[in-house]
């Protein structure tokens, strides 16, 4: 029997996991509050598929993310009832699929689409984390969103690269969100650890740059599973370090334009290292300025910031 206060119907619940790797890693512990009190299957692109099949959740279905909404709904016979939380492929296949309960966030191009809008209440008080959303949605389906549980980290390999720290200095967020790499290189040089310990993630450009200067070991994790075998992570503020993170990588991110009140990882044990200029955060495509949250990020900040956290 279905709970009377709850929207949703006993058949199983299909959520359409956020495209991109921050939110989807955001919406993790909504999930997996959910996954406690009914079936739950998750519909996501194939790059995340590792991801959500950590999460032990009843069926995981990915598809190529260059795959048109018509065609992929065609995969998707016999579904009562899904979840949104924004408008993506995977959202648009669920509406041409005739999906009849559709419940989800009235997000642009969505909205007109959903059967069950969820309405959030905005608290007072300033910007929550982005992880809020996802939480009250899930709250107001009947899940219990806040037990330590939801916010464990998944299964990783067995594999592990004990005490190594992986820097990942580029960003697929844009440049305006990478520090100097001038700047990692001098920081490196005065890093407190031997050269074995630090691995470089080819994370783009700068890491190739670094890795050709310094001759440390470069790796190109291919899973995010590989990715949770090292200890630490010190990266850009980036998809990468949220999918680290949700495996149970303690992660260091330098934040620029973007703000870590409502985008850092998920868990204490991160630490979050920035520069407050007097336009950040921005959370612009494209920096209007002169880059002065990144340039004004001295090396001195960092290291100081960086050692004194190794120590704690």
């Amino acid at each position: 029997m279905a709970d009377p206060s709850c929207p949703l119907s006993d058949d199983p619940l299909w959520i359409v996991a956020p495209a991109q790797w921050r939110d989807a890693c955001f919406s993790l512990p909504a999930t997996r509050a959910l996954a406690e009190k009914r079936a739950v299957h998750i519909l996501c692109p194939d790059f995340q598929r590792e991801l959500w099949e950590a999460t032990g959740l009843r069926e995981v279905r990915s598809f190529e993310p260059s795959t048109k909404p018509r065609v992929l709904a065609k995969e998707l016979d016999g579904i009562a009832q899904c979840l949104l939380w924004e408008n993506s492929i995977g959202a648009q296949a669920m509406i041409h699929a005739g999906v009849q309960a559709r419940h989800g966030l009235p997000a642009k191009g969505l909205a007109k689409s959903l059967t069950h809008p969820i309405t959030l209440t905005r608290r007072p008080g300033p910007p929550e984390h982005q992880v809020r959303r996802f939480l009250d949605s899930v709250a107001h389906l009947g899940a219990g969103p806040l037990e330590p549980g939801h916010f464990s980290p998944l299964p990783g390999t067995s594999d592990q690269h004990t005490g190594v720290w992986l820097l990942s200095p580029d960003s697929d967020f844009g440049d305006h969100f990478q520090w100097p790499a001038e700047r990692w290189l001098e920081l490196i040089e005065r890093l407190p650890l031997d050269r074995e310990r630090i691995h470089i993630h080819d994370s783009g450009p700068i890491a190739r740059r670094i890795a050709e200067a310094t001759s440390l070991h470069f790796v190109e994790p291919r899973s995010p599973t590989q990715t949770a075998a090292y200890a630490y992570c010190l990266a850009a503020d980036s998809s990468f370090p949220h999918m680290a993170a949700a495996f149970g990588v303690t992660c260091v991110v330098l934040f620029g334009p973007g703000d870590p009140g409502r985008t850092r990882p998920l868990g204490k044990q991160h630490l979050s290292i920035r520069r407050k200029a007097e336009c950040s955060p921005c959370l612009l495509d494209r920096c209007a300025l002169d880059l002065r949250c990144q340039l004004e990020l001295e090396v001195d900040q960092v290291h100081d910031e960086l050692t004194t956290f190794m120590e704690t």
